[in-house]
């Protein structure tokens, strides 16, 4: 089973519902009936079978970063994250950052936020259990352990010691590299991330199709000191806390710290950038003679993932008792939560083309008829629950299946508000009613 074939079906695995796990502390997702036991043992056998967890401790996880991340020098880091622009998987990029999270961070003892066992220092969560081949799946897809995750980095790096040789940069994947930090030389005056990610998307300087891919490759050059400002250091200049980068300009910021302080204005921090990528020309290019891509898009490991499909399950066909028209009041309505089990909402009142829906009982394991129907309602565990959706007609794998149905039987009285949501919430928030679901 090669890479992409097994990043598809871990693709169509973790897009499927996350029940959780009390135990793990953690969400475990629903293996698809449709995935065959031949593809999960293919799964198994690359070692990347879905909801295999650990639950980190936070010494041996430290002392883990550190001798793995000795196994390499910093020019080679350096070397496999221009490798990783365009010709090698994105997980190479994580060798950098783990090797400079590692050399700067200093020994500690695990000091828990007040509120939680997060670990101010570095970061590491020891309560949480940690699927180690959803993060192989975001290394591959996204790109470095976001926030310098120190466990994400020991599975990262425990991955590429396997390896017996290191990625080469070729001549696209140098160029590349420069026309990265020819974009963000040349950003408007006070041009912020969210907007940096966009201009570097528009070029399609990565094979990757997604902003968050754009978004992740500038928090890892803010981290590592290449995007920094003088108040909030990369790890190439000095090893910042976790709790310090944790800090924001405001609450509408997404990111850490160094990037979170950045803009354009600051620049480039060309010192660093000469102190990790000294061995490669980083003068700019003309963007507008882009050389031939080497690999072909196609032919990368995002490029060929991005573009091969997924073969999901077929929506079934319209049930015979939906009737036509618009939602009114008795409609009920079939909801997929996942492959394998349907709920149902009945329709009380529509105010403004948004439909009050309550859940009724039953979970069924194909989408209901009208005589499969449980017309009795289905509160959360302290109360009865409804709520306004809108876009009940247009939301895929949401069908109506009866209408003019009378109203479900309830022992206890009506909720006292009712929240707007969208329809496609509906199968999310269906565990608040449904918690073993």
């Amino acid at each position: 089973m090669d890479i992409v074939q097994q990043l598809k079906l871990l693709q169509q695995i973790y897009s499927e519902k996350m029940l959780w796990d009390e135990e793990l502390q953690a969400s475990r997702h629903v293996v698809p009936k449709s995935i065959s036991s031949q593809d999960l043992e293919g799964l198994k056998m690359a070692g990347h079978l879905p909801n295999q967890f650990v639950k980190p401790q936070h010494d041996e996880t430290v002392s883990e970063l550190k001798t793995l991340a000795d196994r390499w020098t910093l020019q080679e880091t350096a070397q496999c994250f221009v490798a990783s622009m365009w010709s090698a998987p994105m997980i190479w990029r994580s060798l950098l950052t783990g090797k400079l999270i590692a050399s700067s961070m200093p020994d500690h003892e695990l000091t828990p936020y007040p509120s939680m066992n997060t670990c101010q220092v570095c970061g590491l969560s020891a309560d949480e259990g940690v699927d180690t081949s959803l993060q192989w799946y975001w290394r591959m897809t996204n790109g470095t352990p976001l926030d310098g995750d120190i466990l994400g980095h020991v599975l990262a790096l425990r991955e590429l010691s396997e390896s017996q040789e290191l990625p080469v940069p070729n001549a696209y994947d140098r160029w590349t590299f420069r026309a990265v930090l020819t974009v963000l030389r040349n950003l408007p005056p006070n041009t912020r991330y969210s907007k940096a990610a966009e201009l570097l998307k528009k070029e399609r300087l990565l094979p990757a199709k997604k902003i968050y891919v754009y978004r992740d490759l500038l928090e890892t050059l803010a981290l590592i000191g290449i995007l920094d400002t003088p108040e909030h250091p990369g790890m190439i200049t000095s090893f910042t806390s976790y709790v310090n980068r944790d800090q924001r300009p405001n609450v509408r910021v997404e990111v850490q710290a160094p990037l979170a302080w950045w803009n354009s204005s600051v620049g480039v921090n060309e010192k660093n950038l000469i102190k990790i990528f000294g061995d490669y020309d980083c003068s700019d290019v003309s963007l507008e003679e882009r050389p031939e891509p080497n690999p072909s898009l196609k032919e990368t490991i995002v490029g060929a993932f991005e573009s091969r499909k997924v073969v999901y399950a077929k929506a079934p066909k319209k049930s015979p008792d939906a009737g036509i028209g618009e939602v009114q009041p008795g409609d009920v309505y079939a909801v997929r939560v996942r492959e394998g089990a349907w709920i149902t909402v009945y329709c009380h009142e529509v105010k403004d083309k948004r439909a009050i829906v309550e859940y009724l009982d039953g979970v069924f394991a194909e989408m209901p008829g009208k005589a499969d129907l449980v017309l009795t309602v289905r509160p959360r565990p302290d109360e009865r629950w409804q709520c306004s959706a809108i876009a009940i007609d247009s939301t895929s794998w949401v069908r109506r299946v009866a209408r003019e149905m009378p109203a479900p039987a309830s022992s206890q009285p009506e909720p006292d508000r009712i929240p707007f949501h969208n329809a496609k919430d509906l199968k999310h928030m269906a565990s608040w009613c449904f918690p073993d679901l």
